[in-house]
């Protein structure tokens, strides 16, 4: 009886992990395009308007972009926490429907789609020249994922 409850429950953890895993892989040449394009406009913004300057204008724009992403976050954190107060007849109707993914939005994939041949080589040559600097990247990524629980219970023996 709760032998596929289990299941069902390790499956949906699986998913999970595994489309974490993807949105990482998906985040990693972008993440490395902004630190090139932030360094890019740095140098530009200190050759224009000397080095404090523009050290502060690039810092602003970070900021500004961390304000924006911290807003759409809240905003969607608000939105999930509306829909998540149904009755209970339907909550067991939504259990069963799968949650929407942001991939599954047409405006977006016809973005990707279209930008994907432009994007791609360009962002395959910035990683072909800096490979050391994203293997160490990906190498303190598994370090930190890693599940250390198995290790710390071998550590500490048997108990008697």
């Amino acid at each position: 009886m709760f032998a596929t409850l289990f299941k069902h429950a390790e499956a949906s953890v699986d998913n999970a992990i595994g489309d974490l895993g993807n949105r990482v892989l998906i985040a990693i040449p972008f993440l490395a395009a902004l630190g090139f394009g932030a360094a890019s406009l740095s140098f530009y913004l200190n050759r224009i308007y000397g080095p404090e300057l523009g050290n502060l204008i690039v810092a602003g724009a970070f900021c500004a972009l961390g304000v924006i992403i911290w807003l759409v976050v809240l905003m969607r954190r608000s939105a999930a926490e509306k829909v998540e107060q149904p009755s209970a007849a339907t909550q067991e109707n939504t259990d069963t429907v799968a949650q929407k993914s942001l991939f599954d939005d047409e405006a977006l994939m016809s973005v990707l789609t279209s930008a994907a041949p432009i994007v791609l080589p360009a962002t395959l040559r910035t990683a072909m020249k800096n490979w050391p600097i994203l293997l160490a990247l990906i190498t303190a990524i598994f370090i930190f994922t890693r599940d250390t629980s198995n290790a710390s219970e071998s550590a500490k023996g048997p108990t008697s």
